[in-house]
């Protein structure tokens, strides 16, 4: 049992001094085949290499995941309060402007909130957040820092009805400011406004303002109506009549002025 070790152990000696040899010589096939096994002992460490590459790869992303989404959370919640301060700094800017109106006015007004719309009926309508309660009555005049908006039709306790500028059934006396001339305006079923009863000669012209002249108890003088956008004449052709474009879009009123007395 001796010899076979002495000669195992004198056998790998001789190998190991013979691959130092060979590793070491400078001959090119010598030189070829060490780069091979130089080339094959790196395999474990790329692979190695490669499989960290990987866990780092997947942890990155893992982790890139979730900062992203904590960020997109940041960034929603940050627009949301951008768009909160705006709408905020909107309101105060229409709150401040109709708190100017009242001051400038002549006639005692109270605001009001716009609760509730309804633009797809025969009468398109508002309505407001004041009623009886605050004094408001029947065919009060409403109106915005832009202009007419309409009159009270219906008054409940806490709540009110108002019919809008272009409702047919509505009639306002107005004055046109350049020439002074007179008419009265009212809605059209295609949700216009005109003014009409103007004379044959009427020296109106597109581009005219058109306010409310006070002629009775209902509107105050004074508050735009419109501007004129057409000039026709009548089918009977005894008098001219001219298309209005509102000085208040009611789709978008949100706030206005009841005038209560």
């Amino acid at each position: 049992m001796f010899f076979p070790k002495r000669k195992l152990i004198a056998f790998l000696f001789l190998f190991c001094i013979i691959f130092l040899v060979f590793f070491f010589s400078s001959q090119p096939s010598v030189y070829t085949i060490r780069a091979a096994f130089s080339d094959i002992s790196k395999i474990p460490f790329l692979i190695l290499t490669g499989i960290t590459h990987e866990i780092r790869a997947v942890a990155f992303f893992h982790r890139s995941y979730w900062n992203n989404l904590k960020l997109r959370e940041e960034t929603d919640a940050l627009k949301a309060q951008l768009l909160k301060l705006e709408e905020n700094s909107l309101e105060n800017g229409r709150l401040r402007s109709l708190l100017e109106l009242k001051s400038r006015s002549s006639f005692k007004t109270t605001a009001a909130f716009v609760i509730g719309k309804d633009f797809n009926s025969f009468r398109p309508y508002l309505i407001l957040d004041k009623g009886s309660s605050s004094t408001i009555k029947k065919y009060d005049p409403v109106l915005t820092r832009s202009g007419l908006v309409g009159k009270v039709l219906e008054v409940g306790r806490y709540s009110s009805k108002i019919v809008l500028i272009n409702d047919p059934d509505l009639s306002v006396p107005a004055l046109n400011v350049r020439t002074r001339e007179q008419g009265l305006v009212s809605g059209t079923l295609d949700g216009r406004c005109k003014l009409r009863f103007l004379d044959a000669d009427s020296d109106i012209k597109e581009g005219d303002l058109i306010v409310t002249s006070g002629l009775n108890m209902s509107y105050p003088e004074g508050i735009v109506i419109g501007k004129v956008r057409l000039v026709g004449t009548e089918s009977s052709g005894l008098g001219k009549f001219a298309v209005l474009e509102p000085a208040v879009r009611v789709s978008s009123v949100e706030v206005v002025l009841i005038v209560v007395s």
